[in-house]
């Protein structure tokens, strides 16, 4: 007795043959083949409704794979070779070695391929020779949908599955994007936050004080699936980088890297295509500009923070947290970075002008024969552990 699994694959590169390759056709093609068969026991179905040939990355194959090597099932039943795998590679490995070491015997109903019955089917030219066809099929169909979709693009018609967080498409054209009216606050506020001095971190954390959806927990929060998930500071600065809030649709950032693999592989700037003033903006450009400026200024300061003054040497009197150092128009601040970080203690904010006075003050009460007009990293490292902020601004020197 052989225990069977019906294997069922249907890709959207199946569409100009839909009603013979449907799932429900194989489904009956497999059910009248096994019918008279009485060595022949249906164990169960393994459905791939949506997923390409050109690989094994699938779930039901894999799930195939499992129950194969568990040996539940022995016996693997396709409508035709191409529903198995469009790749003629990773075919021939599963029916030249994969199959014949696990003693899985292989049935294709169409090229009436039976790997037990008639074992010569299998050795037959018929078998590479589909296999090809298929891969070449594949291919072939691979480069016409990238064509379509660049020709798109160029067009500017949006071809996204999904709309940006802030829009959706519009039901009347789904090639256009609308403003969702329900989030497009939310990234409003995000850009004027930045400009009026905050950081990335504090209005994450103040978003999920407010209970706001992330943009993936509300694209699935339509799909009636509860995600469970809050904001940080990487996911504010996706928003305040992209340029689809100025009405500029672009696309093209990533591509297939080939037919087989399906792997995205990102796209060097000079290739993306850029539509200006494809749909209604919720950020002005000038605003946006405004905030990449400030966005650039708080990355240099980051990338130069082992530079300042004060590096390792700031301690919050309350959580014990080192300071993040922060611009904001024409002062910098140091703030609490537990605060920053996660809103779990306070800003303990102090202007560094200001704490370089007061320190250089207390250092020459210290050291008052050997005075001293300005301070460097190397007086502090000789003299000095630690510096305590505390909340309401006051600092306390430790000296070594």
């Amino acid at each position: 007795m052989w225990n069977v699994a019906a294997y069922l694959r249907l890709s959207k590169e199946d569409n100009e043959n839909m009603e013979s390759n449907s799932i429900i056709n194989q489904r009956e093609l497999i059910e009248q083949y096994i019918k008279d068969k009485n060595d022949l026991q249906l164990v169960d179905y393994y459905i791939d409704d949506g997923y390409s040939g050109t690989n094994f990355n699938r779930p039901g194959f894999r799930r195939l794979l499992q129950d194969m090597k568990n040996k539940k099932i022995n016996c693997i039943i396709v409508k035709d070779l191409s529903r198995f795998a469009r790749s003629h590679i990773e075919a021939d490995m599963y029916f030249e070695n994969i199959f014949p070491a696990l003693n899985i015997r292989f049935i294709s109903v169409i090229e009436n391929i039976d790997s037990f019955e008639n074992p010569d089917s299998m050795d037959n030219l018929i078998v590479p020779f589909k296999n090809l066809l298929n891969d070449a099929y594949a291919k072939d169909i691979s480069k016409k949908v990238r064509s379509a979709l660049l020709t798109k693009r160029l067009n500017g018609e949006f071809i996204g599955t999904t709309a940006t967080y802030g829009y959706l498409k519009d039901p009347r054209d789904k090639h256009k994007l609308i403003i969702d009216k329900e989030v497009s606050k939310n990234v409003i506020k995000i850009f004027n936050d930045i400009i009026e001095g905050k950081t990335a971190s504090e209005i994450a954390v103040e978003l999920n004080k407010n209970n706001a959806l992330t943009p993936y927990a509300y694209k699935m929060k339509n799909d009636n699936i509860a995600i469970d998930k809050k904001w940080n500071a990487k996911m504010i600065n996706v928003i305040l980088q992209n340029r689809v809030y100025t009405g500029d649709l672009i696309q093209g950032k990533k591509k297939v890297e080939n037919y087989r693999t399906h792997k995205l592989i990102t796209t060097n700037k000079d290739e993306w295509i850029i539509t200006e003033n494809h749909h209604e903006p919720i950020i002005s450009k000038e605003k946006f500009d405004e905030v990449q400026e400030i966005l650039n200024k708080n990355k240099s300061v980051r990338n130069n923070k082992e530079k300042d003054l004060f590096y390792r040497f700031l301690k919050c009197a309350d959580c014990g947290s080192s300071f993040t150092l922060r611009k904001v128009k024409n002062y910098e601040y140091y703030h609490c970075t537990s605060y920053v970080r996660d809103g779990s203690c306070t800003s303990h904010s102090i202007r560094k002008d200001k704490l370089t006075e007061i320190v250089l003050e207390e250092l020459n009460k210290k050291f008052k024969r050997n005075k001293i007009n300005t301070i460097t990293r190397d007086i502090l490292l000789k003299n000095v552990d630690s510096i305590i902020i505390s909340q309401n601004g006051g600092v306390t020197i430790k000296f070594k």
